[in-house]
């Protein structure tokens, strides 16, 4: 490395040894975003530790697919660096990752009855054969969450093209980052936020055996992010 770039280098080091959020948590918005967003994915994560640990179940009922059951939890870590990305004041990043999310859990559920869905390499063709095929249908409520998570999607498509300046997040060095803005924090919280809730209640009626079998407090855990709405047919027996 050349003499600038050397001492670029240690100030690198530096950054990265004073590195601290703890600034974000003056800001009364960002902590009530935090919140929200940490209830849902607190509850996500439940149901993938309970996913893990009854895997034998989990197969034995649904799919033995070796490649939906490992991108369902691909859908969890996504979701993970949504937030971890989002807690930073990265929003663009925050939202490409969920879009990796949704698309990720449209394919892995999709294809528990159509496994041509793993390997599909058009988008389009995922949602489509997605949307006529028997899972997202299978009752009122998953089907509206399945378009609800369809239409965040396309939305979400926007930042990954950086489809306009709105999409852009004009970094110019690391030194930007902690930040905190108010708008794009807020916006980028709620969606998260509906991601996740539409996930989880496609997760628990599409898996509704799983749920039933679950730890007391862990079906707690998740149920309590559920809509209100769809809790009596995510209890029902």
């Amino acid at each position: 490395m050349t003499r600038e770039c050397n001492h670029d280098f240690s100030e690198l080091k530096k950054y990265v040894s004073e590195y601290s959020i703890c600034c974000n948590l003056e800001q009364e918005s960002y902590l009530k975003s935090a919140k929200r967003m940490h209830k849902v994915y607190f509850s996500l994560v439940n149901w993938h530790v309970e996913y893990q640990h009854q895997m034998d179940f989990f197969s034995n009922k649904y799919t033995r697919n070796h490649d939906i059951l490992v991108r369902l939890s691909e859908v969890i870590s996504d979701v993970g660096s949504s937030k971890f990305n989002w807690l930073n004041g990265s929003y663009k990043a925050s939202r490409v990752m969920l879009r990796s999310s949704i698309e990720n859990f449209i394919r892995a559920v999709s294809a528990i009855d159509d496994e041509v869905q793993i390997v599909e390499k058009s988008v389009y063709a995922l949602f489509e054969r997605a949307n006529d095929g028997n899972v997202f249908n299978s009752s009122t409520t998953v089907n509206q969450s399945y378009k609800v998570l369809h239409s965040m999607y396309k939305e979400l498509c926007k930042d990954t093209h950086t489809a306009s300046s709105h999409n852009m997040e004009h970094i110019t060095s690391l030194m930007d980052y902690p930040k905190y803005m108010e708008e794009k924090s807020n916006t980028t919280g709620n969606i998260f936020v509906s991601v996740v809730q539409n996930i989880l209640t496609i997760l628990c009626l599409i898996f509704n055996e799983l749920y039933h079998k679950m730890h007391h407090r862990n079906k707690e855990n998740i149920i309590n992010s559920v809509p209100r709405i769809s809790r009596p047919l995510v209890l029902a027996p």
